[in-house]
């Protein structure tokens, strides 16, 4: 494989020197005796062991080091709702949890992940965790069609639910009331979507409306 790459190199080193000597020499004549100078036989020579010593192929070094697994993730959270409930500051969060937390259950063992909606109430958590369900994983939808309502201190409530995934936004009616809209929220990368309604403690819930995007009413539920 090398000796066609020698001569190549030979030839051209050759024909270089001799242009550079016909150019460069006053003393070149057409009747000169052909023959060989010294200062060519050097440049063959450094030719042939520049072809000798060039590589053919470069060599691609192999990780010394073994690919480690990804981590499992941090907790993804969202706020679903917030806005004031009779004088009071609220909000809720939804929270994935990757590996279940471990002082969720102390004393259980869960490998398992979890997703949680969490309510506060003048800036503080009325539980650390919330109402959680667990779940396989960032595309679990097991959670679609969980509703409850967590009561407030004084008789006030948070309406919660974890909505089908085609629901937009829902409108909660009430018999002493002007109707409260929310809009769903959806942790980013996840099929985990929900929204939160304040439900006042002079306020009587008479029915739920759901939407989708084109305001289609995809569900409807009377208290």
């Amino acid at each position: 494989m090398t000796q066609p790459r020698t001569k190549t190199l030979i030839a051209i080193a050759a024909a270089a020197v001799a242009l550079a000597g016909l150019a460069l020499s006053p003393s070149a004549s057409a009747d000169s005796t052909p023959g060989v100078p010294a200062a060519v036989a050097d440049q063959l020579a450094a030719a042939k062991a520049a072809a000798k010593a060039s590589p053919t192929s470069t060599a691609v070094p192999v990780p010394t080091t073994v690919p480690t697994t990804a981590p499992t993730g941090s907790p993804q959270s969202q706020t679903v709702g917030s806005g004031v409930l009779d004088g009071s500051p609220w909000s809720v969060t939804l929270t994935y949890y990757p590996t279940t937390p471990a002082d969720f259950a102390p004393g259980e063992k869960s490998t398992g992940s979890l997703v949680c909606l969490r309510t506060s109430l003048n800036n503080q958590p009325t539980s650390r965790y919330g109402d959680c369900a667990g779940v396989k994983g960032l595309t679990d939808t097991s959670p679609s069609g969980m509703y409850g309502q967590h009561m407030l201190p004084g008789g006030a409530s948070i309406f919660i639910a974890q909505p089908a995934a085609d629901v937009a936004g829902a409108t909660m009616t009430f018999s002493n009331a002007a109707p409260t809209t929310a809009t769903t929220a959806t942790i980013p990368g996840t099929a985990f979507t929900a929204y939160a309604i304040p439900v006042p403690a002079a306020s009587h819930m008479h029915g739920l409306d759901e939407y989708d995007t084109q305001h289609h009413t995809v569900g409807h539920q009377n208290f």
